[in-house]
């Protein structure tokens, strides 16, 4: 069987590097970027059709997206052009036969008590409205698969820093880190996260899937874990709220997810948050 050709969007963010590092092992990579690899302003629709017909891909890994919550609420107007235009813009140029994956946010659920399941949408902001729309674009293409995910992990990128790297930066100095006691989230390590979205690509499973841990935990004690593991000093984790933060987009402050249906799916369960911190 011929290896696929993968091609990764938004390549050069956060999860990007994760996303090529997990391609490279499953077939021909083409990483892409708004100017970096093979560069391409996916907001044109001229610049992403001229995309496709260089990669020519079996599987696109949409990572590009705009997900900064407050320059969202800032901004709607660009958060439905980067979080949804782009999506339709490259699922119109796209095969039927081309496998195409976006990642998602947990951001789409209400601000109510999770574990949230897949039909229980209702985003409390401007982000969260925008990568729904934008779930909706991937959806008008048949072979489509949704991940709505949080991640954390080392950032392989400069200027860009997930939750761990802010704790491991913030505890290893004198500036200690305010993390919140009233926010609970369930992500993956972006390791875990790339080897599970070339996984479940393979397969051809499609529709929208939770791809979080299976026990999330406050925000705080995920620091906590996370400085455990990295043998650093807790005595500078300040609980915090983060109603107490003002001028701030609203946020759910239960962000769990439900994976039951995507663990159906993979045949096996997720790992466990604590999991997931250990591969720090």
């Amino acid at each position: 069987m011929t290896a696929p050709t993968i091609l990764v969007t938004g390549a050069f963010g956060l999860l990007g590097p994760y996303l090529t590092d997990a391609a490279g092992s499953v077939g021909a990579v083409v990483a892409s970027g708004r100017s970096d690899g093979v560069a391409c302003d996916l907001t044109q629709a001229g610049e992403v059709r001229r995309l496709l017909d260089h990669a020519q891909p079996d599987i696109i890994l949409h990572a590009a997206a705009l997900t900064d919550v407050d320059a969202c609420e800032r901004d709607p107007a660009r958060a439905d052009q980067l979080n949804r235009g782009i999506v339709a813009n490259v699922v119109a140029e796209i095969t039927r036969e081309t496998m195409f994956v976006l990642f998602s946010t947990d951001q789409v659920y209400p601000d109510s008590v999770g574990p949230h399941a897949v039909g229980t949408e209702d985003p409390v902001n401007a982000y969260g409205r925008s990568k729904l729309a934008g779930e909706g674009a991937a959806r008008s293409h048949g072979r489509s698969l949704v991940l709505r995910t949080n991640l954390f992990g080392p950032s392989q990128t400069r200027g860009r820093e997930s939750l761990s790297d802010f704790v491991a930066r913030r505890l290893s100095s004198s500036e200690g880190a305010d993390l919140f006691v009233d926010v609970l989230f369930s992500p993956l390590h972006m390791a875990t996260l790339a080897a599970l979205a070339l996984e479940v690509a393979a397969m051809g499973l499609t529709g929208v899937f939770n791809a979080g841990s299976r026990e999330g935990m406050s925000k705080y004690d995920f620091g906590i874990a996370v400085a455990d593991q990295l043998n650093l000093p807790t005595s500078e984790a300040r609980p915090a709220r983060s109603d107490d933060l003002p001028a701030r987009a609203p946020r759910p402050h239960d962000l769990r997810l439900d994976v039951g249906t995507f663990e159906a799916s993979l045949g096996r369960v997720m790992p466990t948050l604590l999991d997931e911190v250990q591969k720090l």
